[in-house]
């Protein structure tokens, strides 16, 4: 992964986890975006961050409560912008297409309800085990178990824990997931100690969400290897200039 990374596609600049937000983080020169995937009440793997509908689009109720057909019929971008108005719901599938056409690595978050953690990950494991091309993929979670169900289905690709702040017991957790990747809050206490110990145990480290440069900055002199963020363009512009 490249030390810019962009969150949720450019979300900063359109409506975040949509196909406008990826064409915009290519445009922004970003090598690699971030996503969030849920499922859809079809088995559909999609595109979204929240369990509900209400922030990113005009509908109501949760994800995994509609059918594909239901979601695509959303208003996913005027939230944003008038500009983006009628920007649907895009599937993963479109996503790793788009992502092939326009050679961008994805770190695909898997964002099950609770309780829909396995069969989540089943759904996307299908979508990528069946894709014809593939771009470059990690596979992150909050959710130890949809990991392990990666791990399981999913085994030639790469996994990242993700944490708000690295629990006590992280090096337990890294072994049993066979992780490559800590992924953590950029206002998480890091120290270069503790990014030292990480590196020590061969992981990338990479923190969210980072949205200035001067924040930036910081966190590669603490030694971290990445930093997603919301403005890709502002943060490429400077650090290869």
């Amino acid at each position: 992964m490249p030390n810019i990374i962009a969150h949720r596609g450019a979300s900063g600049s359109a409506p975040e986890n949509t196909l406008a937000a990826i064409r915009q983080a290519a445009r922004d020169r970003a090598g690699w975006i971030e996503i969030d995937v849920n499922i859809s009440r079809d088995g559909i793997p999609v595109l979204h961050h929240d369990d509900d509908l209400e922030r990113c689009s005009d509908g109501t109720g949760l994800v995994i409560e509609k059918t594909l057909s239901e979601l695509q019929a959303l208003d996913s971008g005027s939230w944003f912008a008038p500009a983006f108005a009628g920007e649907p719901v895009a599937t993963l599938q479109e996503c790793l297409d788009l992502c092939s056409e326009l050679s961008l690595g994805i770190n695909l978050e898997i964002k099950p309800c609770s309780g829909w953690e396995i069969p989540t990950t089943e759904r996307i494991a299908e979508v990528i085990n069946r894709a014809p091309r593939l771009p470059p993929i990690l596979i992150s979670s909050f959710s130890h178990i949809a990991l392990l169900e990666a791990k399981k289905r999913l085994p030639t690709l790469p996994r990242g824990a993700l944490y708000l702040v690295a629990p006590p017991d992280w090096p337990q957790l890294i072994d049993e997931l066979s992780a490559e990747t800590m992924h953590l809050h950029a206002n998480s206490l890091l120290t270069r100690d503790a990014v030292a110990a990480f590196h020590q145990r061969k992981l990338g480290v990479f923190c969210y969400t980072v949205n200035t440069v001067e924040a930036a900055e910081h966190l590669f002199d603490l030694g971290v290897d990445g930093v997603f963020t919301n403005y890709p363009g502002t943060l490429q512009q400077h650090f290869s200039s």
